[in-house]
């Protein structure tokens, strides 16, 4: 163990909720810390659409010219397919994102960002650039072990697993960023509602031109309605784009009661396959991976000097775009109020605010993305498409 590291404030964690939160209180001149267990950002897609909101935020941070660059536009985003299969009947399509010509004005009234689908890969660099430009200590390969606070701070300890030593971080204040496994959240007692693992889902990562299905009818989702995409998931398979036209994100559920499944790239082909709807399409796997839908958020968000931002206290399904556009804009919320307080600017009571703000708004993005599942069923009776044990 080696002599306790000091600083303003301790992140964990380097995803979208840390790595914004440690860019803000950075570009506000405070002293910031951010550790995470692994060895670089994300590395796969995850969270993507990015709303005008958080595009403020960046405007803010100085990076939203980056983003749009790097993302893919509004003006490609915006026609939500319902289908078959890509090669199949499209049943349906609606124009969404504020795309519609009726909703265009709406949205550029609304704000001068433009929303954008920016896969979380791509984005976690420029927000981690963006902090350690300005200043922010980044420990890569450094995990959080426990803390403990007291009137005037928080005492960490990290292990860094290059060099095997663990430190002890001396901070002001703390902010838990690591996810929906949080164990900050769980070290300090946060109080949690709803459930984890409440249906199962697999993301395959695919290469493959599929332009010939998808650019005359231009989107960042293709949901596949067919026997059995009921199951699990998020309530019907879905092709996401990643990168037009050649990369895609494959989502399909399995039945969380009888366990995940192996996952194969054999498996991951056939599912491509079956939802594309075109066996002669060469796909490459890059990547597959189980998750769950949780259906579980903290009522309260902070306990003394602590702060959970993130996944940490909202963990939901990716429906309706919520993840880390409210990750972002809980950073924002938290990052100039602990500025303020420790610049001598404003009195503690101020980050009272956090909690009184933030809090709600866990609840309602949960509870919205789950209800966004259950709506599929309507529409599965609606067109006659049976889950896998209706048509046996």
């Amino acid at each position: 163990m080696t002599g306790a590291i000091e600083t303003d404030v301790l992140i964990v964690g380097s995803g979208p909720a840390g790595a914004s939160a440690a860019a803000l209180l950075s570009m506000y001149g405070v002293k910031t810390m951010v550790v995470t267990k692994f060895n670089w950002t994300c590395g796969t897609p995850r969270a993507h659409i990015t709303n005008q909101r958080t595009m403020e935020v960046l405007r803010d941070l100085g990076v939203e010219q980056q983003v749009l660059m790097e993302a893919a536009p509004q003006e490609i985003m915006g026609n939500n397919v319902f289908c078959t299969s890509l090669a199949g009947e499209e049943l349906g399509r609606l124009q969404t994102w504020g795309t519609h010509p009726s909703r265009k004005a709406d949205y550029d009234l609304a704000s001068p960002g433009k929303m954008c689908d920016m896969p979380q890969n791509l984005m976690e660099p420029v927000l981690v650039g963006a902090a350690a430009r300005r200043g922010a200590t980044i420990c890569f390969n450094w995990e959080y072990l426990s803390l403990t606070q007291d009137a005037t701070g928080v005492t960490a300890e990290v292990r860094d697993h290059v060099s095997g030593l663990t430190h002890t971080v001396r901070a002001k204040y703390l902010i838990g960023a690591d996810g929906g496994r949080s164990k900050v959240a769980e070290d300090i007692g946060l109080p949690m509602e709803g459930k984890m693992g409440v249906a199962g889902a697999m993301n395959v990562i695919i290469e493959a031109d599929l332009s010939r299905y998808v650019a005359h009818r231009p989107s960042v989702l293709y949901w596949v309605m067919q026997p059995g995409s009921d199951v699990g998931g998020i309530g019907m398979g879905l092709i996401r784009m990643v990168r037009p036209w050649n990369e895609w994100l494959i989502l399909w559920g399995y039945d969380i009661a009888a366990g995940p499944p192996r996952l194969s790239d054999k498996m991951a082909i056939e599912i491509a396959h079956k939802l594309i709807g075109d066996h002669t399409i060469q796909v490459k796997v890059k990547a597959t991976s189980l998750w769950t839908v949780n259906d579980m958020y903290a009522t309260s968000n902070t306990r003394g000097r602590v702060f959970c931002i993130g996944d940490a206290v909202h963990r939901h399904p990716p429906s309706n775009g919520l993840g880390s556009n409210t990750s972002i804009q809980d950073a924002y919320n938290l990052a100039w109020k602990l500025a303020h307080v420790l610049k001598g600017q404003a009195d503690p009571s101020l980050l009272a605010t956090y909690e009184a703000e933030r809090s709600p708004i866990a609840k309602q993005i949960v509870k919205r993305a789950n209800q966004s599942i259950g709506e599929f069923g309507p529409i599965f009776d609606a067109l006659g498409l049976l889950s896998t044990k209706d048509a046996d």
